[in-house]
């Protein structure tokens, strides 16, 4: 049952840098048709929107967002605002990229669960023979 409310209490702590990232998303395709160099200088526009997103996610740190921390990350408090600024900057993206490596690790444990306990059984079955 305690896994259960951890996973709860996870969900909830990174619900806040979610919402938060899915602002700077959507603040980016609203500033998408005004942002200077669009059509002269394709990378002048690419380098605006990725310094107007950093600001915006480092603002969203600064008051208080934070996603490391709920993920157990032992970070000072600049660090974590540093780089939930950056995670954040990412918008929906860098919480894609989080789902993914969670499932990979899920699926992970439940491997070496299995194997844990095939070679517990083995060993249960050479003992019982040995007996």
């Amino acid at each position: 049952m305690a896994d259960s409310s951890q996973t709860v209490n996870l969900v909830q702590a990174l619900i806040p840098p979610f919402a938060a990232g899915f602002v700077v998303q959507r603040a980016l395709e609203i500033l998408d048709p005004i942002s200077p160099g669009s059509a002269q200088n394709p990378n002048r526009k690419k380098i605006m929107t990725g310094i107007v997103s950093l600001v915006i996610g480092w603002a969203l740190a600064c008051s208080g967002i934070r996603v490391f921390l709920p993920l157990g990350a032992k970070f000072s408090k600049w660090e974590d605002i540093f780089l939930t600024g950056v995670f954040i900057s990412a918008g929906t993206e860098g919480f894609n990229t989080l789902l993914k490596f969670a499932t990979y690790k899920k699926e992970a444990s439940k491997a070496e669960a299995t194997e844990k306990e095939s070679e517990a059984a083995q060993r249960l079955q050479l003992t019982n023979k040995q007996s």
